[in-house]
């Protein structure tokens, strides 16, 4: 007998205002000769044979509310519990342990009227007819429990919103929890999850739409509790959430799994989960918006446009988060990637500069470098600005011959070398016959390398700096034609997102 059973066994025998266990009167073998059992009571009976089965009537006299039921093991006895409705169809069936084993039902949730239990016997070699059993039930309040049976998305339970729901990862048969929750107010809101740890159990919780499609998956290691962070609820919407024990086996009768929901109005200042494809993408229209990097390979997609008609530049900056070593990733309107920001290591932040933009769709992605990390404790920022492009400011993406960027002879850009292994291709015309001199002013942290191309792509002359942070210039003849510049460091890690560089081109 577990130990909160057994206390109640004590209080109901103890209690000068309750009833000592009444005792089985056979024959009880179907429902029309069920005993009366009490939803607060104990009765005592034998298994008089190994095909005896007894039958008991629990009638509730409330509105709703939970029922447990428990049954003390008897030597050679292999009990099994079923419950039944008033039209005597199994509602649950409860067969955990082996001979001499309890069993026990929780969170039965029952309705005014009449429910049956049968007790029955799987050990054909059972044979123990005097001594006796102790079936005991109690009836608590439903709010904010689950509801078994709730092992389908038919049955599931409803979830308190703003609160607590508790239940029980038992039995370990087959055992799953559905709940809902009923979102009926129009808006788009953030719903965030916390669901507590049991012992013994490793936790898995799965969201579904109102049509069984699967939106989103979290999952912790035993003993662990889980978490769903920002997931968007776009209302009026019915969702349905599935936890179980990842594995074989796995319950615990004596621990409460918790539910902690909260249900908040979007304000777009965080994700909406599941934003995990460019179909699902967050829009991002403030300066500023959170997310978690949940569960392990969990790749966050934000959606921006520029939409002024004019050519933008965009600044990005992502913050750290301990022990990640985040990615961030800007993809164009088909999500193809345009540029990859992986500058520093773990617990870093992340930056982007001098990024083009046109009138049109692009996406941030913000992942977790090795797939392997999640978080839900600590939340990452990512930031966004636009900048009108002028002449004079470089435009990214620049960084092939083919996506060089023009420069007339006799200007100037203001540039950035970044991210890690960024390259700039610059290009420009030589009208006349000329003596045309290059010069890049130094920058922190990059020791330059530059290469100097005719109209036919063959290099004519490559200038490296002597040190990190110092200019390179250099003047060359040159004849009529167009040519290109390739600015980079000379190590493919080198890179600065706060300095600017600039490239001057003079013809003497």
């Amino acid at each position: 007998m577990s130990r909160r059973f057994f206390c109640l066994f004590l209080a109901i025998c103890c209690c000068g205002a309750c009833r000592k266990p009444s005792q089985e009167v056979e024959p009880n073998d179907d429902a029309a000769h069920a005993n009366p059992l009490s939803p607060n009571g104990g009765i005592e009976g034998t298994i008089s044979s190994a095909n005896d089965e007894d039958w008991y009537k629990v009638s509730i006299p409330q509105d709703s509310g939970i029922l447990n039921l428990h049954v003390a093991g008897i030597k050679t006895v292999d009990f099994v519990l079923s419950f039944r409705d008033k039209d005597l169809r199994e509602l649950k069936r409860i067969d955990e342990t082996g001979e001499g084993g309890d069993e026990e039902a929780l969170d039965l949730g029952v309705e005014r009227g009449d429910y049956y239990v049968v007790l029955s016997n799987k050990n054909p070699q059972a044979d123990n007819p005097t001594q006796k059993y102790l079936l005991t039930a109690t009836l608590e309040s439903d709010i904010g429990r689950e509801r078994e049976p709730n092992d389908t998305a038919l049955t599931a339970s409803p979830m308190v919103v703003n609160g607590v729901t508790r239940g029980h990862y038992y039995p370990t048969t087959a055992e799953e929890d559905w709940f809902h929750v009923d979102a009926n107010e129009p808006g788009n809101f953030i719903l965030n999850l916390d669901c507590s740890g049991v012992p013994g159990v490793a936790p898995v919780l799965e969201v579904y739409d109102a049509n069984e499609y699967k939106l989103k998956e979290v999952s912790a290691n035993n003993g662990e509790g889980l978490s769903l962070k920002d997931f968007g609820v776009h209302a009026p919407q019915k969702l349905f959430f599935r936890l179980h024990a990842r594995g074989a086996r796995m319950g615990n009768p004596d621990v409460f799994y918790e539910i902690l929901t909260e249900l908040l109005p979007d304000n777009g200042t965080t994700e909406s989960e599941p934003n995990d494809q460019r179909q699902d993408a967050t829009p991002f229209a403030r300066d500023a918006i959170t997310g978690f990097i949940a569960p392990a390979g969990d790749a966050d997609w934000f959606r921006i446009n520029p939409s002024t008609g004019t050519k933008q530049i965009l600044r990005a900056d992502l913050s750290a988060v301990p022990g990640m070593d985040l990615v961030l990733t800007v993809a164009d309107e088909l999500g193809r990637p345009i540029v990859r920001v992986d500058n520093a290591g773990v617990e870093a932040p992340q930056s982007l500069t001098g990024l083009g933009l046109s009138n049109a769709m692009y996406y941030l992605i913000v992942s977790e470098k090795t797939g392997k990390l999640s978080d839900t404790r600590h939340s990452y920022t990512l930031t966004k600005s636009f900048v009108p492009w002028q002449p004079g400011l470089e435009w990214e993406p620049n960084d092939t011959p083919a996506t060089a960027q023009t420069i007339k002879v006799g200007e100037s850009v203001d540039g950035y070398l970044a991210p890690k292994g960024d390259v700039d291709f610059y290009e420009f015309n030589v009208y006349q016959k000329s003596s045309v001199l290059i010069e890049v002013t130094g920058l922190i942290n990059v020791r330059w390398k530059a290469e100097l191309f005719d109209q036919d792509g063959r290099s004519l002359q490559v200038l490296t700096a002597a040190k990190p942070g110092e200019g390179i210039s250099f003047e060359r003849a040159l004849t009529p034609g167009t040519y290109q510049l390739k600015l980079q460091g000379t190590d493919p890690g080198q890179n600065n997102v706060r300095d600017k560089y600039t490239l001057r081109i003079r013809a003497r």
